[in-house]
């Protein structure tokens, strides 16, 4: 009976409901807490700018707030580190801060602080700006400020009628008035008088001052709300009038504002009071230790209302918001349980009595009101010994035609009696035992008055609810189970739904297509399987008033006609990976709830649009016809809304950054060269700044229409990037130098990107060796390493014909020099057996004719032998065996003269010789001294036609030490085009004709001077005008001073010895051996020292060391020495020409034998023959 009287109760409480009732829109008992940190604890003012960010002044300096994270704008150690109480946006770029420090000039758009040009003074309280007036309220007194011409006025006390100096608020109203509070009441300006008059105040007299905390103007209810310490006033200005507010008796009044549904709230050192009127309970909202989204802190020193009514209250331990949201009202279950237990709502249901039923994860919740009144809930769950429940787990709330309440839990189904406010459990199995209704997950009763119920792995159950009512709990058989016996795709079924057809549809978990069933036939039918399957499988059934289905699926929503079977889908946005969750037929719209928000879709039209009122996700809906309301059910909470929401339009809040990171450092202007990010559209990096990342906002401080974005790097990114739920950075790393456009745009309500993005515009710089400058210099280097390849590889390809020309040519040469050397082996000795017998033949022949003739053969052999002894010495040459210098002292200018005369017996030519010295001393090869003179004017007299001249010029510089020698023609001369070429070895010119040589003279001069340190100093010539070659030796020229006495003749039968020889001594031994191999190889001109090494068995320096220490003389001195008087002796016996006896002791050289023996003799062979004569 108790119970029975209870429940009619409840029923005369629900018809007291103003179901109408929308409630508030700012939620005083959820608050969104944000901290600055340890030190900046302590907030004392807000601010927002003409675009809509958040400042804040806390008693360490200047923070923003972005809707995401906070920015600090100071410097640790600086003025601006300063506590801030009070500050005024004096226009689009500067905020006037008060502080302890006086007034910061703070331009935000570059995030500097300006210098002022004025003294402010310190301990600024409060300030504000009529006109171009600031009025500045301080500890020090009240002053004016012109902001245009920067003058500061200072108010009197005495004199102007302030009942104090010390000024904490002052308000502007509406009526162009100034209301001052002070340390002492409460003041009006007189703008006539420049004059203020005190407000009297209806408090107790006992107290010593009257200290006017905040003022605040209440245009809706044209008054003034005066807070004090202990006192809140209502003044009314038109009437005078000065109420108290006698429930704010007590309370320090620390801030006053007035909220967007226009309740005064009232920020005191014991938490926040809301005041609707005196009529309604005052609302106080105090700090929760248990509820970290209570009050932050029961000390509030600031309250302010944004441009959206969100209400922020600056605390003494960071920031509470209460965001304003004309959308949703927002109701945690605590405050209709009254207890901190949760529960994640997953079916929502209204009975016909006007019960909410709220069941989820943790049990059934019923309630009466749902803006919350825990002495009406009651919560169904298992173990509670007033209100058990079968199972936590409740799937599916249902009333059927009967006004039955039905719900299906994972411990089978129960029905509420209304009576005994109890569920009856119920627990049902098919006809062979096998299955049962254990974890049902949703249920129907049909036309006939039987119950369909889904089943996870039990199938679909069809009982009469009737005869399960009779049953008293007993175990029932069902009249009807389908399963995957008789038809059924699968086992696990999430929802059934009947169509105005009188079929069954059935969505089955994870499962391709749709099962219908036609209850008549029984008969099972697969439809869809095409369309929804993969990653469109279903996972949520809908019927509308209209009898169509709705089917969700991943990303999307399918409309089915069961009439005809016809389907249309549409999906929701290419950027919005949804999953839905829930959905509920709204008028002519269906609401679909997602893991990305919620979309509204007109019926008739298919047209859907993302409505993103919230971050929250809402995993059950359920529209109530009855009050117009839509709730939102999730976790620990509900939510209520309108259907008028979808058509209202907000204003676009604009995106834009709010930080950057650079290589993960903040880049603050005050430090750096980057401008503020926030009014940029380009910034330009150097290349090591190239990890990069971005916060924007725009500015989230509402619920309502919290907006999703995606962004694209274009030069990076070539699609979209979806920017996570409460996430607001953007994040590159290691880009490449090079120019890039960031685009940033809000995911529009049909799920595609806004056609106005943000664009930022960002450069980055190439390095140094990447620069254009660098570029061309690479190129220009790759352009010469390229042209030194090519060169490279022709100069090389060049060198290699060459080499391989000139390989050719030494070969050919050695060819030619092998013919010649051992044609000229051939022909010496028959040469020598011509010239002994002519040279004896021209002495005894008187016969003028044959003495010519004789004298033609013994000028032709001895030709002959001239030219195979330079084919013999030019062979030395090239074995190396002549490289050496062979020097001994001789006298240039007779020297040069006695080779000089032998050319002088032609006849047919004129002969020069010329010397700038009478004798020069010098040490010198005679040999290869002669070879030079000789091949020079012989080339000189063989192109020198008859009549010409020939000349030889000496020239010796005792100040450079040069001997110069030029032999010049007046013959043929050479082509100017083969000068360059006369010096190498075999060349000839085409123009030689008959006259032609070896081709090696001029290269043995070339050789032999340049092996004396000399220089061909040149050849100039000219065709038919002669020719002169000169070249340049350098010599030491001795004096003739220091030249020994001339020596007497020697003794031609005694060999010069320096030391006695004992007989048969080894020295003897040698010494004749040596003589005796001279001796018998003394025609042979190749004797040298290294064919006597060969000979005697002897080393090179074991010959020179005894010849030089026996003898005195080296190697080569005693060949010499034995010759030359040899050649004496054969001279004296008269039986020999000069010629024969030259060739008889080794010379081939007619001049260098004259030369050696002029230098043993004193005087030439002819000389000594005529003396001997």
């Amino acid at each position: 009976m108790y119970r029975r009287i209870r429940a009619i109760l409840l029923l005369i409480l629900i018809g007291c409901i103003h179901c109408g009732a929308y409630g508030q829109k700012v939620n005083y008992q959820q608050f969104d807490n944000i901290y600055l940190g340890a030190e900046a604890s302590v907030i004392s003012c807000f601010l927002q700018d003409s675009e809509g960010l958040i400042w804040i002044g806390s008693n360490k300096g200047l923070f923003s707030y972005d809707g995401y994270s906070t920015q600090q704008h100071f410097t640790y150690g600086e003025r601006n580190n300063t506590r801030i109480y009070c500050g005024i946006i004096a226009d689009n770029t500067h905020l006037y801060l008060g502080t302890d420090n006086g007034i910061l000039v703070y331009n935000y758009r570059t995030d500097k602080y300006e210098q002022p040009e004025t003294d402010f003074p310190t301990d600024v309280r409060t300030m504000v700006i009529q006109g171009d007036t600031l009025w500045i309220g301080s500890l020090n007194g009240l002053y004016t400020y012109q902001l245009k011409d920067r003058k500061l006025t200072r108010f009197d006390g005495k004199h102007s009628g302030l009942s104090h100096n010390t000024i904490y608020s002052i308000i502007h109203t509406k009526e162009n008035q100034i209301y001052v509070g002070t340390y002492n009441g409460l003041c009006r300006y007189l703008p006539e008088s420049g004059k203020f008059e005190s407000i009297f105040l209806p408090v107790n007299r006992g107290i010593s001052n009257l200290f006017v905390n905040s003022l605040l103007e209440d245009t809706t209810r044209q008054c003034i709300w005066i807070g004090m310490e202990g006192y809140l006033f209502q003044y009314i200005p038109a009437t005078g009038k000065m109420n108290a507010i006698e429930v704010f008796h007590n309370n320090s009044i620390k801030s006053l504002a007035l909220d967007g549904d226009g309740n005064l709230l009232a920020g005191t050192d014991n938490g926040l009071y809301v005041y609707q009127n005196n009529k309604e309970p005052l609302q106080h909202i105090i700090h929760d230790s248990r509820n970290i989204q209570s009050l932050t802190n029961n000390i509030v020193w600031n309250i302010f209302s944004d441009q959206e009514h969100n209400i922020w209250l600056g605390t003494d331990y960071g920031i509470s918001l209460s965001r304003y949201n004309s959308a949703l009202q927002f109701v945690p279950i605590s405050r209709i349980t009254g207890t901190g237990d949760g529960n994640q709502f997953y079916s929502l249901f209204r009975d016909s009595k006007g019960f909410y039923w709220f069941g989820g994860t943790n049990g059934l919740l019923r309630f009466i009101h749902p803006t919350g009144n825990r002495h009406e809930a009651a919560w169904y769950r298992m173990g509670d010994k007033t209100y058990p429940l079968s199972h936590n787990r409740v799937r599916h709330i249902y009333e059927d035609k009967e006004q039955q309440l039905w719900i299906a839990t994972d411990g089978s189904i129960n029905r509420y009696d209304y009576a005994t406010q109890q569920f009856i459990h119920y627990n049902i199995i098919d006809s062979t035992g096998t299955y049962n209704t254990n974890w049902a997950y949703y249920l129907f009763e049909d036309d006939s008055g039987h119950l369909w119920i889904a089943t996870c792995l039990g199938g679909i159950f069809v009982v009469d609810k009737h005869k399960l009512m009779q049953s008293n709990g007993e175990q029932y058989v069902a009249e009807q189970n389908y399963s995957i016996h008789n038809g059924l795709s699968g086992m696990f079924i999430n929802q059934i739904m009947p169509d105005k057809e009188g079929n069954v549809w059935v969505l089955l978990y994870n499962s391709k297509g749709l099962d219908r069933i036609n209850p008549h036939t029984q008969q099972v039918t697969k439809l869809f399987a095409d369309e929804l399957s993969g990653e469109k499988s279903p996972n949520y059934l809908l019927c509308d008033a209209d009898g169509m289905l709705w089917v969700g699926f991943h990303g999307g929503v399918m409309r089915i006609n069961p009439k005809d079977s016809s389907h249309q889908s549409i999906s929701f946005g290419s950027f919005n990976n949804n999953e839905i969750l829930s959905m509920t037929s709204v008028k002519e719209h269906i609401w679909v709830s997602t893991t990305n928000g919620l979309w509204i879709i007109d019926r008739q039209t298919m047209d859907a649009r993302q409505q993103n009122m919230t971050d929250k996700r809402f995993t059950s809906l359920l529209f109530d016809s009855k009050d117009g309301n839509i709730y939102l059910g999730g976790a620990d909470g509900f939510a209520i809304s309108r259907p008028e929401i979808q058509g209202l339009n907000h204003p676009e809040r604009p995106i834009f950054l709010t930080a950057l990171y650079i290589n993960n450092q903040l880049m603050n202007p005050r430090t750096t060269d980057i401008p503020n990010i926030r009014y940029t559209n380009a910034i330009e990096l150097k290349y090591d700044q190239n990890n990069l990342a971005f916060e924007l906002s725009d500015l989230p401080y509402s619920l309502e229409e919290k907006n999703k974005f995606v962004y694209r790097l274009e030069g990076m990114d070539k699609e979209w990037n979806f920017l996570k739920s409460n996430t607001n950075r953007i994040t590159y790393s290691n880009l490449s130098y090079g120019d890039y456009q960031l685009f940033i745009s809000k995911v529009e309500k049909n799920g595609n990107p806004s056609e106005h993005p943000y664009i930022l515009d960002i450069k980055i710089l190439p390095p140094w060796y990447y620069t254009l400058w660098a570029k061309m210099l690479y190129g220009l280097l790759l352009l010469s390493l390229i042209a030194w390849t090519i060169n490279f590889f022709r100069v090389k390809n060049r060198l290699k014909m060459e080499r391989l020309e000139k390989e050719k040519i030494l070969e050919q040469s050695r060819q030619k020099m092998a013919f010649f050397t051992n044609l000229s082996n051939e022909l010496k000795t028959p040469l020598s057996r011509i010239i002994a017998p002519v040279s004896q033949l021209l002495p005894a022949t008187e016969a003028a004719h044959e003495k010519q003739t004789l004298e033609e053969v013994q000028r032709n052999a001895m030709k002959i032998n001239s030219l195979i002894h330079q084919v013999l010495n030019f062979n030395r040459i090239e074995d190396n065996a002549d490289s050496l210098l062979i020097l001994s002292r001789i006298e240039l200018v007779s020297f040069s003269r006695s080779l000089f005369s032998v050319y002088e017996e032609n006849p047919r030519l004129t002969f020069h010789f010329e010397a700038n010295k009478a004798k020069i001393y010098a040490d010198m090869d005679a040999i290869k001294l002669g070879v030079i003179l000789d091949n020079l004017l012989s080339n000189a007299v063989k192109f020198t036609p008859d009549g010409g001249s020939v000349r030889l010029s000496l020239f010796y510089s005792q100040e450079t030490g040069q001997l110069d020698i030029c032999v010049s023609d007046t013959g043929t001369g050479i082509p100017q085009q083969d000068i360059p070429y006369i010096f190498q070895r075999f060349y000839q010119s085409p123009r030689s004709g008959h006259k032609a040589g070896t081709g090696i003279g001029l290269y043995l001069v070339k050789t032999y001077t340049e092996l004396h340190g000399g220089h061909i100093n040149g050849v100039t010539s000219e065709e038919n005008q002669g020719t002169s070659v000169g070249l340049s030796i350098p010599v030491t020229a001795i004096e003739e001073e220091e030249m020994p006495a001339s020596q007497t003749k020697k003794s031609l039968e005694t060999l010069p010895v320096l030391k006695p020889i004992e007989a048969e001594s080894q020295d003897e031994k040698f010494l004749s051996n040596i003589i005796r191999l001279i001796e018998d190889h003394l025609s042979d001109a190749d004797l040298n020292v290294n064919a006597l090494c060969e000979l005697s068995g002897f080393s090179n320096k074991q010959i020179y060391r005894k010849i030089k220490q026996l003898t005195g003389m080296s190697p080569v001195e005693y060949i010499k020495s034995i010759r030359m008087k040899k050649a004496a002796m054969l001279l004296q016996q008269k039986k020999f020409t000069i010629a024969e006896v030259m060739y008889m002791v080794g010379f081939s050289n007619h001049s260098y034998f004259s030369k050696c023996f002029q230098s043993e003799f004193g005087k030439t062979p002819r000389q000594y023959l005529n003396e001997e004569s």
